[in-house]
């Protein structure tokens, strides 16, 4: 389930859109009152969530598909003038996208779960040649040595949000804003 907010924009009535909206002539709620308004930022939304995953797929930064299908851009309806849309992902998503500097304390057990999960999704097998009682006991053993690892070395990301939020800007919904209520006044 997504859960991670990455991107928040709010159109309220205390911004700048406020201003922008009295210099048009026009109130909150003769603008918000077709939904013509409401799908312009949903729109700009649902793009964003589609560029952070194409970014993923460019990447190749599918393991599971998870973080994939978890980008979403669900828009809140505060109030009548009110809006909110933002981004969510799953939590591991800022690590993804930023990467990890090493652990300067043994951690939590997270990341190991999380690792052991990964391995039995993917299938994942040692290669070494070492023998194991069970498949319980090789995920343990994989799971022990990646995650070591990542504690030690940490990792570097691989940027989908920021290049998304660079294509896809509060600029361009500002943008498109301006143009849906010039259209609507003419």
């Amino acid at each position: 389930m997504p859960s991670n907010n990455f991107h928040k924009s709010s159109i309220k009535g205390d911004d700048l859109f406020t201003d922008f909206l009295k210099g048009a002539g026009v109130t909150q709620e003769e603008a918000f009152v077709s939904d013509g308004l409401v799908r312009v930022i949903q729109n700009w939304g649902e793009q964003l969530a589609a560029e952070m995953r194409i970014n993923l797929l460019k990447q190749k930064r599918k393991a599971s598909g998870r973080l994939l299908s978890s980008i979403a851009a669900p828009l809140k309806i505060n109030s009548p003038t009110s809006y909110t849309s933002e981004i969510v992902a799953e939590d591991y998503a800022e690590f993804v996208d930023a990467g990890r500097p090493p652990t300067r304390t043994k951690g939590n057990g997270q990341l190991y779960k999380s690792i052991q999960e990964w391995i039995v999704e993917k299938r994942i097998k040692d290669n070494k040649g070492r023998k194991y009682t069970s498949r319980k006991q090789e995920v343990n053993s994989l799971a022990a040595a990646i995650s070591k690892s990542i504690h030690r070395k940490g990792y570097k990301g691989k940027p989908f949000i920021v290049p998304a939020l660079k294509k896809v800007s509060v600029q361009i919904l500002t943008e498109r804003i301006e143009k849906y209520i010039s259209e609507e006044l003419s």
